[in-house]
């Protein structure tokens, strides 16, 4: 299994967290938002195989860039995304979501670097696991020394299915800056009781009750795609292997 990427610090060595592993080809794409510019990417995964990918964004001074990614792929999947904000007063917003069944394996390494003066950052990561999936997540805001007046946000949000699912996530925030405002956050757990006995009892079973809560947390991301096509398609696989319980 070959070794693609490690986080900024390397810690939690207990965990097994520290080194992102792809067991299949890696897919490398460097992107470069210039000075000024508004870009918004998304990439999907979707695959029956194996796959893995590699993607480093450099964002340049007034730039703004939105990443999108959605993993409901079937193999197993790495992810390791770099986002630098080089130029001062420039953005990024990298959403993401993700969907664990079967036996899948899945290992994300998402870092914002912000550089510039006055960057803002915001990490927004959702998730959904069951049967004996086994997730990493490592999210890391790091403040590069004069990157004065930055900002920096980071969410993962992760729903639990099963008792043999397998979950790690490892949120980190590096700062070399004194003048900058990080914040970042970890909510890990079951789907809420209330929630599903009250669409029970507007005639929905269980399942449909739990299919339409996590939907429902996706949609926020899943939405921000522009192929219409593309969202249908991730609704449609999502909502088959809820119902299916594959």
């Amino acid at each position: 299994m070959e070794i693609f990427s490690e986080i900024p610090l390397r810690t939690w060595n207990w965990l097994g967290v520290n080194e992102v592993k792809a067991d299949s080809e890696v897919s490398e794409q460097i992107i470069n938002v210039a000075d000024g510019e508004v870009k918004k990417f998304s990439e999907v995964n979707l695959s029956e195989e194996n796959s893995a990918r590699k993607i480093k964004i450099v964002v340049g001074k007034k730039s703004r860039v939105e990443f999108i990614s959605a993993d409901l792929g079937r193999g197993n999947f790495s992810a390791n995304v770099e986002i630098d904000l080089v130029g001062d007063d420039s953005s990024a917003e990298l959403e993401s979501v993700y969907f664990g069944d079967g036996e899948r394996k899945l290992d994300f390494n998402f870092v914002i670097r912000q550089r510039g003066k006055r960057t803002d950052a915001t990490m927004n990561v959702r998730g959904a696991l069951t049967d004996k999936a086994d997730k990493i997540f490592r999210g890391t805001l790091d403040f590069i020394q004069g990157a004065k007046g930055s900002i920096g946000r980071e969410l993962e949000e992760v729903i639990i299915l099963s008792d043999k699912t397998r979950n790690r996530s490892v949120p980190l925030m590096l700062s070399h800056e004194d003048d900058v405002d990080g914040h970042h956050a970890v909510s890990v757990g079951r789907l809420d009781d209330e929630k599903i006995f009250y669409l029970m009892s507007r005639g929905l079973d269980k399942s449909e009750a739990e299919r339409l809560i996590i939907e429902a947390a996706f949609n926020p991301v899943v939405e921000k795609i522009t192929d219409e096509n593309l969202r249908a398609q991730i609704l449609e696989n999502l909502q088959e292997r809820l119902s299916n319980g594959k």
